[in-house]
């Protein structure tokens, strides 16, 4: 558990994430801005109870986008966008929770019904 000084070092920078993560997926790695979505689908949904992800979502959307033609350095930075949003996403959770509403874990539902199948186009 991190401590006091820790986590009110973190959480000023953990607000900022939204921008950050917008810098993370630019237009030039659509691979990037798509695992920045998944990310913020499967992240959101955990903490919502709302669906979990398999164990091998990333891995399978990472696939998807090889089938979509991505370089290996998109490939890359996708993997690494998802990583960084799904771990500040979740600190985030933990130090200021936020409730979801009865439309939101609705919406979630269905988002990881379709991540869950594979569908990853609709990202």
């Amino acid at each position: 558990m991190p401590s006091l000084p820790a986590v009110r070092l973190l959480a000023p920078a953990l607000t900022l994430l939204p921008v950050l993560s917008a810098c993370v997926s630019t237009p030039s790695n659509p691979s990037a801005a798509r695992a920045t979505v998944l990310a913020g689908i499967v992240s959101r949904a955990s903490a919502c109870n709302a669906g979990y992800a398999r164990r091998d979502t990333l891995d399978r959307f990472l696939q998807a986008e090889r089938v979509r033609g991505a370089t290996p350095e998109q490939i890359a930075g996708a993997r690494s966008t998802y990583v960084t949003i799904s771990e500040a996403q979740t600190i985030n959770q933990g130090i200021r929770p936020e409730p979801c509403t009865v439309e939101e874990r609705a919406t979630l539902r269905g988002q990881m019904k379709t991540v869950r199948a594979n569908r990853f186009e609709t990202l």
